[in-house]
């Protein structure tokens, strides 16, 4: 354990114990662990810290199923304003980092070219990916999820699988799911669909607290009879709660109540108890994972008794990583230095665990059937994964209303 680790370290250090056991954390205290998992250390990172573990505890649990002994790691508390060289001393014989999820890039890229290390990007979805493109070193930065630009592409082509092929983008600035409005435009646009809107750029940004700006919002919808409204907000945000009450009322849309249909850019999380209106809701069912998503599901749900998310899939993913880097000697680089995912194929057929860990131990190049992504793993790059796109709930029936059949997408 690093000597400047925080005070509250014990404390955090229980909440690691039980979700992955005394054996794991016992182990962690060695001095000689080429395997290091740094998490965010703050209060406000419990929750985060938690689904990390659950996912990884689980993932443990199925490389012991194979017979195969869990891998010695070193757990690291970072907090936010400390940078990961502060807290990894040079040591010659560590070869992979695990970064916190939603990491700073910038950071971790540095520690990657000072150390000479691999970094593991276990759940890095949003803008900061973006930001993979430009790091030097990039090709030693292996991310374990999907882009969020997976899910985006799946909810455009379900809205165009609907037959909604002309609509307005509406977002409000403070919302996260503002981040992905132009996203949506883009893969919408280059799709075949048809952008509506009345200001300079396709996104019409509308602060709801803005009287001025709502009422012209309204006779922009008005004006344009446009039948579908993508809402970049929260489905029970401040934007979405002013629209939905006033599309109740008759007094947004051409068509209201009936008409525009409204498509969605939140997490699907938030989707699953939408009030019950006059017109049809799609928007994000499952974000994009992987084929061994189902298996990892069941055994987290027995485990924990609850359902899982992909932060809990990337732990799980994580743990099973680990335990094939320390399975068998390192592959070496065409530089001539260990290469701790040297192993990886992306463009093999995925095997089970089991398999993964016998083909290691035999020196052999393998993809893993993972539930975070496809496991078509490449430094620098986001693998993909399957997404689902769709209707999230059943409509009163009106003839006024656009078909009604049910759309579904996924991507992968």
């Amino acid at each position: 354990m690093s000597s400047s680790a925080p005070r509250s370290w014990c404390a955090w250090s229980c909440v690691v114990a039980a979700a992955i056991g005394c054996q794991a954390m016992v182990s962690s205290a060695l001095p000689r662990q080429r395997l290091v998992v740094m998490l965010p250390s703050s209060s406000g990172d419990a929750t985060l810290r938690d689904r990390f573990l659950q996912g990884y505890a689980v993932g443990e649990a199925t490389v012991r199923a194979c017979d195969h002994p869990v891998p010695a790691v070193r757990w690291i508390a970072l907090r936010p304003d400390q940078s990961p060289l502060e807290q990894l001393p040079l040591v010659s014989d560590q070869h992979l980092v695990v970064a916190p999820p939603s990491a700073d890039l910038r950071a971790f890229s540095d520690l990657s070219q000072q150390h000479g290390l691999s970094v593991l990007l276990p759940y890095q979805r949003g803008e900061s990916i973006d930001t993979l493109r430009g790091l030097k070193g990039r090709d030693k930065l292996w991310p374990l999820v999907p882009s969020i630009q997976e899910d985006v592409k799946a909810t455009v082509e379900a809205t165009l699988k609907a037959g909604w092929d002309r609509a307005m983008v509406v977002a409000d600035p403070s919302a996260l799911e503002a981040t992905l409005s132009m996203a949506f435009v883009d893969h919408y646009e280059a799709s075949g669909g048809l952008v509506e809107s009345y200001e300079p750029t396709p996104v019409q940004q509308v602060d709801p607290t803005d009287g001025q700006r709502l009422d012209r919002l309204r006779k922009d919808m008005t004006w344009s009879w446009v039948g579908t409204v993508v809402v970049a907000d929260q489905p029970d945000g401040p934007l979405a709660t002013r629209l939905r009450r006033e599309q109740r009322d008759g007094a947004f849309g051409g068509g209201a109540p009936w008409t525009p249909n409204w498509v969605y850019l939140s997490d699907s999380s938030t989707l699953r108890d939408l009030p019950q209106v006059p017109w049809q809701q799609l928007g994000l069912e499952h974000p994009a994972r992987g084929e061994d998503w189902l298996a990892f599901a069941e055994a987290f749900n027995r485990r924990w008794g609850h359902t899982p998310d992909l932060l809990a899939a990337a732990g799980y993913d994580t743990a099973r990583v680990l335990a094939l880097v320390e399975a068998a000697p390192l592959p070496m680089s065409d530089e001539g230095l260990p290469d701790p995912m040297g192993w990886v194929s992306p463009d093999q057929d995925a095997v089970d665990l089991c398999s993964a860990l016998r083909q290691r131990q035999r020196g052999e190049s393998l993809r893993l059937k993972a539930a975070a992504s496809d496991f078509r793993l490449r430094g620098g790059m986001t693998p993909s994964g399957q997404a689902a796109a769709g209707l999230l709930m059943e409509t009163p029936s009106d003839p006024m209303k656009a078909d009604g059949k049910r759309a579904d997408a996924a991507t992968g």
